[in-house]
């Protein structure tokens, strides 16, 4: 499933590392950047000696991030040819998010019954930093995450915590792609702002269908992106 690339202030490959932070580090940190932000699309290859030369780092260091990354689902390995930035197909992303709106809402419900003024709190923080951050496709994702982290923590349960937490890693670099344009990180925004109006008045019927509709925008989100590419 091939996406097009998307812009962002992720720092990208070019240019070589700093120190004195581990390199290895380092070298995930640009590689995981690269992926999240479309420079190393779905499908591309991956191979070591080019990115080590491309960062100026030694082999051993990229080696290891590169094992992180398809330990994480990132990468997938194609043995001596090095790896290939996981490439989804479309069947597998409905499937893949059609699970998650079921989890998610799941989620959400569990937490509003344990949530009290603090968190609600914390969830409208979340929200007034999202709308400020519509131009920052990085900012967003990452405020995107804490907010479903946070659903995740109060709802408790272990065996809900691996199944989504699994299944959010499989979708990972997607989740950047759904935030590609302006136009949907406002919606985004506005959505988590419906979610927050629920739990505040802890509607579980709400809850549920204003979580359902922002994994489903999601969804159509990353395959507009494959059917634009």
């Amino acid at each position: 499933m091939a996406v097009r690339s998307v812009s962002s202030k992720l720092p990208s490959l070019r240019g070589q590392l700093e120190r004195p932070r581990s390199l290895r580090e380092q070298v995930y940190d640009r590689l995981r950047a690269a992926i999240l932000s479309g420079e190393l699309a779905p499908g591309a290859p991956v191979i070591e000696a080019e990115i080590a030369a491309k960062l100026g780092a030694s082999r051993t260091p990229v080696r290891e991030a590169l094992r992180r990354l398809e330990t994480e689902g990132m990468l997938e390995p194609r043995g001596a040819r090095g790896s290939v930035v996981r490439e989804l197909k479309r069947d597998e992303v409905e499937c893949i998010f059609e699970i998650r709106e079921s989890l998610e809402t799941l989620a959400a419900r569990r937490a509003s019954r344990r949530m009290n003024d603090l968190d609600l709190t914390e969830f409208e923080r979340i929200v007034e930093r999202m709308q400020k951050s519509v131009d920052d496709p990085s900012e967003m994702e990452r405020l995107d995450t804490r907010f479903h982290d946070r659903i995740l923590a109060l709802a408790e349960g272990q065996r809900l915590k691996r199944m989504l937490s699994d299944l959010r890693a499989d979708i990972l670099p997607w989740r950047f792609i759904a935030l590609a344009t302006a136009a949907r990180r406002q919606a985004s925004a506005e959505e988590h702002a419906a979610i927050v109006n629920a739990l505040r008045v802890k509607d579980e019927r709400a809850i549920v269908t204003t979580m359902a509709h922002h994994i489903i925008n999601t969804k159509r989100a990353v395959l507009a992106q494959s059917d634009d590419a």
